[in-house]
């Protein structure tokens, strides 16, 4: 697989080397609040990568490293639960305080698309914790379906023409 690039944003695939980007990204206290723990132990996410590394191989899974204009890694991105109709995206994490904060929607905007253009599925699916406000409400903007919920999250579907629609808005600030 190539390399995701637009909007002067490139998303690569990760690698070993980037067991400890993701684990500064993972653990940092004002992200981890919102995501599924992570075990801090370097050997055991270079582990855990090359067992992704498989699933890659597969065309199973898909997990990124977003990188800016200026060569700084500064997210995660992942697409995995591949069912017939749709996949799943998560682990999306970003550097805590990171400068130049539109990136990191042009990097959910860039792999939603990676989804539903290249990869040519018509839905995804992703959950997003009740308490991070600022991302549900981020969400909510391309109008997802609420599949369902639980007490820590809600569960959203994406359709294909509701991405297309609205990333139109998303656009214009880039």
């Amino acid at each position: 697989m190539e390399t995701v690039f637009n909007y002067n944003i490139k998303l690569r695939l990760v690698e070993e080397t980037d067991a400890d980007f993701i684990i500064l990204l993972r653990t940092d206290t004002s992200k981890s609040k919102f995501i599924s723990p992570t075990d801090s132990d370097v050997n055991k996410q270079k582990e855990w990568i090359r067992k992704y590394k498989e699933r890659e191989k597969s065309g199973d899974e898909y997990y990124f490293i977003a990188i800016d204009e200026n060569e700084e890694k500064f997210a995660t991105y992942r697409i995995y639960n591949k069912m017939n109709d749709s996949i799943e995206i998560g682990s999306f994490v970003s550097k805590p305080f990171y400068n130049i904060p539109i990136n990191v929607i042009k990097v959910d905007v860039i792999l939603k698309e990676f989804v539903f253009t290249s990869l040519g599925y018509d839905q995804l699916n992703f959950e997003v914790r009740k308490e991070n406000k600022s991302v549900v409400s981020y969400h909510k903007k391309f109008h997802p379906y609420l599949e369902k919920e639980d007490d820590l999250n809600f569960y959203f579907v994406l359709a294909k023409e509701n991405f297309l629609v609205n990333k139109t808005k998303f656009e214009k600030l880039f």
